[in-house]
């Protein structure tokens, strides 16, 4: 009996049982500017209407700052899917409320070349931490590999321009 290869790069799953607790403890401490002082640089609250139930949905994730001023977040949870034909959310900024639009990508060459480039800027061992994703090679996934992992795992990019709460 043969055991089957590693995956290159697989999808990380936090463990289930704390996630809502802390979720909330993360939403309590982003909703203020004091609170959100030392995580409020990497964590935003991402409201989203539901498409079905018209229900907001209050999210913590991670985000990583673009040099077009655009927040990118990466994903593989179902609340995405709201976001489909969707552009109006809201944020929570370091502990401000704020109207954003939100760009969905889901074609797998386009989200692949995405955690490509992330996974070359903190590297193949950080990749699991920072991205959400074990590389299980000792080496940048190649394109293939990369379109493979999206498409098996669901991964997806969000793209946020949020507008300045002066504005």
């Amino acid at each position: 009996m043969t055991t089957p290869a590693p995956r290159a790069v697989e999808r990380v799953r936090p463990p289930a049982a704390p996630f809502d607790l802390w979720n909330r403890s993360v939403r309590w401490m982003l909703s203020s500017p004091r609170r959100s002082r030392r995580i409020g640089a990497h964590l935003l609250i991402l409201h989203v209407r539901g498409r079905r139930t018209g229900r907001v949905i209050d999210v913590p994730v991670a985000y990583r700052p673009q040099p077009d001023g655009r927040l990118l977040v990466l994903t593989s949870s179902t609340w995405r899917l709201n976001l489909r034909d969707r552009t109006d959310v809201e944020v929570t900024l370091r502990g401000v409320r704020r109207p954003a639009a939100a760009e969905l990508v889901e074609e797998p060459t386009a989200v692949a070349a995405v955690y490509a480039r992330l996974i070359d800027e903190v590297g193949p061992r950080r990749a699991v931490r920072q991205l959400g994703v074990r590389v299980n090679v000792g080496r940048t996934p190649t394109r293939d590999e990369l379109v493979e992992a999206v498409v098996r795992d669901h991964l997806a990019v969000v793209l946020l321009r949020v507008e300045d709460p002066g504005s």
